[in-house]
């Protein structure tokens, strides 16, 4: 791709770093619910309701991350967030009860309410409005290609009757932490304080402002209804679902997850170049409705042999992952578009809430319903949820200016000074 050959060091290095790191969640994305209930004995319900707790204590820190982001600059608080991240990964090496799961549970929320938002919004300000929707979805690309590949190294190295094993991949992925922030730290110049007009800080309300925003909120909402009957039910929920339904074993989960990496990266650059000039509103009704039949199909797989299993499963997180493709560029670049500069960091930290509350609701749905066996019922809520999202979505074009929707391009450039 042109623009990235022509970005700048600081652009590239960002994107390294970001593939560097994403390669240490690959390792334990997959297996965090798998670890604490067939390694450390929790029930399922009590581990789905621990990666609820997760998000539940995120709700406490989005907002006052948003406020510091705007008052210090983003990239001062993206590296203590790293420094966060880092040693709550390697503390789930030590946990062995349900206390010591909520402290570190607790710690790690804290660390990916503060990486997100200030990550987003550095995003924002080191690229030009034309370049800023491939800037997110090449960012994705690499993070997907750091998880496939992570995924594919857990399942050799992980084994459920060998608990150290989990506790090197921990290890492991807290060394990938420390790498983020060197790369980070490097970035000097980038990410630093905005310095707000006068008008600005007189009239500067806040997250009242950010509220008042109707186009934005109820972008929000279209938003938490995809991401909860999507990106949380399939985390929490993927992998008792095959494990335990499907009859699969935890080593065939790095691979099915490296489907879904590889269709991202090999079609992520495909996929934004068709991007420009459409609709960015009818493309999250399209996220919504290729999540549908993902999830068809792969609630279908488990009444299958394992082979089969295994198989229709990965068609189907392929079929996901063409969503996610669009989704990468779209969801946060309707966010930024909405976003007024000064502000900028408070918005993205919605978008964070938004992740938080998805990531409350979908673990908690899909641990309980899975627990008492009620696939087919837990299937239908997020198949109805997805379709909501869908008429949502839609129904914003007629509040956004053609420009917002992404019908009229930017006007030309690549980076910001």
């Amino acid at each position: 791709m042109n623009e990235l050959r022509n970005a700048s060091p600081q652009v590239k290095r960002f994107l390294a770093g970001a593939l560097l790191n994403s390669l240490g969640g690959g390792l334990t994305l997959p297996i965090l619910i798998i670890y604490l209930n067939q390694v450390r004995g929790f029930s399922l319900t009590s581990a789905s309701l621990i990666l609820s707790w997760m998000a539940i204590t995120g709700l406490a820190f989005s907002p006052i991350i948003g406020y510091l982001v705007d008052q210090y600059g983003p990239r001062r608080i993206m590296l203590i967030a790293i420094l966060i991240e880092a040693a709550s990964t390697a503390s789930w090496a030590l946990v062995n009860t349900i206390q010591g799961a909520l402290i570190v549970g607790a710690l790690a929320s804290l660390g990916q309410s503060a990486i997100w938002p200030p990550q987003t919004t550095m995003m924002a300000r080191m690229v030009d409005e034309e370049f800023r929707p491939k800037f997110f979805g090449l960012q994705f690309m690499m993070l997907n290609l750091g998880l496939g590949l992570g995924g594919v190294f857990s399942s050799f190295i992980v084994n459920v009757n060998d608990p150290a094993s989990f506790t090197r991949l921990y290890l492991i992925d807290a060394v990938t932490f420390l790498i983020f922030f060197a790369f980070i730290f490097s970035l000097r110049g980038v990410g630093g304080k905005i310095e707000k007009t006068q008008e600005q800080i007189d009239n500067d309300g806040g997250f009242r402002e950010v509220l008042s925003d109707h186009s934005f909120m109820r972008l929000a909402f279209a938003k938490l209804l995809m991401i909860t009957f999507g990106y949380a039910s399939l985390d929490a929920g993927l992998p008792a679902l095959l494990t335990l339904f499907g009859d699969l074993s935890v080593r065939t989960l790095g691979p099915i997850w490296a489907v879904n990496t590889g269709v991202i990266v090999i079609g992520q650059i495909f996929v934004l170049n068709r991007l420009t000039g459409r609709s960015r509103i009818r493309l999250m009704a399209t996220v919504a409705i290729l999540w549908s039949v993902a999830w068809v199909v792969i609630g279908f797989s488990v009444s299958l042999n394992p082979t089969a299993t295994f198989a229709l499963a990965a068609f189907g997180i392929g079929i996901f992952a063409i969503g996610e493709m669009i989704w990468s560029s779209v969801g946060p670049t309707l966010t930024n578009e909405l976003a007024p500069e000064h502000l900028r960091g408070r918005y993205n930290s919605v978008d964070g809430l938004i992740w938080v509350f998805a990531g409350a609701i979908g673990p908690a749905v899909s641990g309980v319903m899975l627990q008492h066996e009620l696939l087919g019922g837990w299937i239908g809520i997020i198949l109805c949820g997805q379709l909501l999202a869908a008429v949502f979505a839609l129904r914003l074009k007629r509040v956004l200016t053609p420009a917002q929707d992404g019908l009229v391009p930017a006007e030309p450039g690549l980076e910001k000074t």
